[in-house]
């Protein structure tokens, strides 16, 4: 290898022309974002890109022996699969008759899953220790030393701290809203904990499993009811994708990259978006398909089937959570057959017995805890499959119909990144790309040398990984895109894209002047790690939170209607428009309270009772409505409830007192001097009018009343002159 330092300072330098050209990017000027970003992946290659600084030996199996089958650890494990695999048969028979309605279905269940875990550590004491001389992570064998232990729990603590601080800093008022499916979730789960014997697989009204319900209905036990609570699942999700992301990171490139990895997922506003967002589909998939992947590099370094075991049960818990999910099991199927393919090719051989025992395992473990879903799927199709079927963009359309619009889902895609990202508020701040400039700047450069080196699975594994899971948000409504939910599983392979350079600057330091100071790019990625921090800071804390569009995106309305009638004295009729009315939010929030409806059609006077006071709460729709009550009741209280960021009125509400409602009733008398109520009347206001009407004519009022426009709320005139009875005395 090269000694001299000229590829590190070339290489920073191409990740500054990189930077500038992001920079440029994001103001618009395409041309010299062109030049700069072109330039840039030039240089880094030409500086970089020829070296191998990470030796190939991360994916060479060492060749272990089996302990042989009579061992008493052999016997014992495949003693507890035996039990495992009965276990499971019988749970899966239970929830097909009983489900939702057993709980005994479910303790089987488990407990077939614990079983099958505690076998991996038995069929691995049948076989020889591993040799941690021979089986070390990729950055032992470059040369650079790797970090201690208690190093590395250090810098790990360190990192979670900061972690913790962006996902709870002003956690009880950001966002502002409960977001529907976060109220819906909030309300399952309150299903779950009370009296009776329900415990579903699946949820028809979030559209996904209930795994997620039972942690949120374990939150609620811990914490209170609160969407706080519902919240702080996936804060803890975040958390441990900071852990995964070592993980992985470790595994691949080392333990100081992996350090980096876990300071990108700690400080990312995507991740940090999803982990203060209450939804089961947020973060889950970037998190299991890290833990998966990490388990199964460490399980095939090692030929460890505890690690392999656990990367199954990973994947299968990833199936449990949001359907993006399953897009990244053809990832770990394709990257595992390419990476046995190349080894055979490179390395002419294949693993050993006790890597496709592991394999195995891992796939019995996985199956074993995705099978109540499996049930559910083919129990109930229609429910498991409807969410997918609604979002497709393939839906109601011919493939002739569907192409342009798919073409331009995958340009919208790809150019998320860098460009224009997620233009939904509850995902991103809208338009604004998903990554910060800094990282962006770093993504195109890992994409870059990630080409160069494509035919190694590490590298493969990070494209493949990327391009497969951006189909979820290419595959659904063009009117979304870009979808950065539904394509949240590219989360994690875009970061550990982005930390290759740094990875690669730190190798060649290392094999350069870091002979003599080994530790002193350490400063600059800190540094840098500290400008990514700050400007993922003010993404989310600053240019979200005054947002009006993020704002407004979570329920915020419906929010601030069911916090108005939370607190409602007794005595005052509710009425909401139709809008908010049965909203998931307004029930989560108000305990399910009964409160009347109103239609933005209506219109003013409204039969109200005069002896109680009265609260309309109307959407941004009801502006007339609101107008209508300013001019007919001038003495009533009256609020335009305006966001505390830039942005038009959101809810209007009119409460109107005892006196308010009398003021306007009674009736506006118009008096005929003939039968053909034409000609000069004269009027005026009556709260009780005793009127003479022989049979004809109180026909013929009855007729005009059926024809007037507002002939709802004359239902008394109705009622009294009904049938050809004439009527003496109408009351109002």
């Amino acid at each position: 290898m090269a000694r001299s330092i000229r590829p590190v300072l070339f290489g920073g330098g191409a990740l500054v022309i990189l930077y500038l050209g992001q920079l440029a990017l994001a103001a618009d000027r395409r041309f010299d974002a062109a030049l700069l970003l072109g330039g840039g992946v030039a240089l880094f290659l030409l500086a970089l890109g020829r070296s191998r600084y990470f030796p190939e030996t991360a994916f060479v199996l060492p060749r272990l022996p089996w302990g042989g089958w009579r061992h008493p650890a052999t016997l014992g494990g495949l003693a507890l699969l035996a039990a495992a695999l009965a276990l499971g048969g019988w749970a899966a028979r239970e929830f097909y008759a009983s489900e939702p309605t057993t709980s005994l279905a479910w303790l089987l269940h488990l407990a077939s899953v614990a079983l099958a875990l505690a076998a991996a550590p038995l069929f691995d004491r049948a076989l020889r220790t591993v040799d941690p001389g021979t089986a070390a992570p990729p950055d032992a064998a470059g040369g650079a030393p790797r970090l201690a232990r208690r190093t590395v729990i250090g810098w790990l603590a360190i990192i979670l701290a900061v972690a913790a601080i962006f996902r709870l800093y002003q956690f009880d008022s950001l966002p502002r809203g409960v977001w529907y499916d976060e109220a819906e979730s909030g309300l399952q789960a309150l299903r779950i904990l009370a009296p009776g014997d329900y415990w579903p697989i699946f949820d028809g009204a979030t559209a996904g499993a209930a795994h997620f319900l039972y942690l949120v209905a374990g939150s609620f036990e811990l914490f209170g009811v609160s969407v706080q609570s519902i919240r702080t699942v996936n804060v803890f999700f975040g958390l441990a994708m900071v852990l995964a992301g070592y993980l992985v990171g470790r595994e691949l490139f080392g333990d100081v990259v992996g350090l980096v990895v876990a300071g990108f997922f700690a400080v990312s506003s995507w991740a940090v978006t999803f982990s203060r967002f209450g939804m089961y589909a947020s973060n889950t998939t970037p998190l299991f398909a890290l833990l998966t992947i990490g388990f199964l590099l460490r399980g095939w370094r090692r030929e460890s089937m505890t690690d392999l075991a656990l990367a199954g049960l990973w994947g299968g818990v990833g199936l449990c959570f949001y359907t993006s999910f399953r897009l990244f099991v053809p990832v770990v199927g394709l990257f595992a057959l390419y990476a046995l393919i190349w080894q055979r090719w490179r390395h002419r051989r294949w693993p050993s017995a006790r890597f496709w025992y592991g394999a195995l395992l891992g796939v019995f473990v996985a199956l074993l805890m995705v099978a109540p879903l499996v049930v559910f799927a083919y129990k109930q199709p229609d429910i498991f499959w409807a969410r997918i079927e609604n979002t497709s963009l393939f839906t109601d359309r011919t493939l002739a119909e569907a192409w342009p619009l798919l073409q331009e889902n995958i340009r919208k895609h790809f150019l998320m990144f860098n460009w224009r990202g997620d233009p939904n508020g509850r995902h991103n701040l809208p338009g604004a790309p998903m990554l910060d400039s800094i990282t962006a700047a770093l993504f195109i450069a890992g994409v870059a040398y990630s080409l160069r080196r494509i035919l190694e699975p590490r590298y493969l594994l990070l494209l493949v990984w990327v391009l497969i899971s951006l189909l979820g948000g290419i595959f659904s409504l063009d009117f979304e895109a870009p979808q950065a939910l539904r394509a949240n599983g590219a989360m994690a392979p875009v970061y550990l894209l982005a930390v290759i350079p740094l990875a690669l600057l730190l190798r060649a330091w290392a094999l350069t002047g870091g002979r003599y100071y080994p530790h002193l790019l350490y400063a600059p990625v800190g540094l840098l790690l500290a400008g990514v921090a700050l400007l993922n800071w003010q993404t989310y804390f600053d240019r979200q939170a005054n947002d009006f569009a993020v704002w407004n995106a979570y329920s915020t309305p419906e929010t601030l209607a069911a916090e108005a009638l939370a607190d409602l004295d007794p005595n005052v009729d509710a009425y909401v428009t139709s809008y908010f009315h049965g909203h998931p939010t307004m029930r989560f929030l108000t305990n399910d309270m009964r409160y009347g409806r109103i239609e933005t059609t209506d219109q003013l006077p409204l039969i109200l009772d005069p002896n109680r006071s009265a609260l309309f709460i109307l959407n941004a729709d009801g502006r007339a409505f609101y107008e209508e009550a300013r001019r007919m009741y001038p003495q009533a209280a009256l609020t335009e409830v305006t966001p505390p960021v830039p942005g038009p009125p959101v809810l209007y509400t009119i409460q109107l007192s005892p006196e308010n409602i009398a003021s306007v009733q009674g009736l506006d008398g118009r008096y005929f001097a003939n039968a053909d109520w034409s000609g000069a009347a004269a009027s005026r206001p009556a709260a009780r009018l005793r009127l003479d009407l022989g049979a004809a004519a109180a026909r013929a009022f009855l007729r005009r009343v059926e024809r007037h426009p507002a002939r709802r709320r004359l239902w008394p005139a109705r009622f009294l002159l009904g049938g050809a009875r004439p009527c003496r005395t109408l009351h109002r």
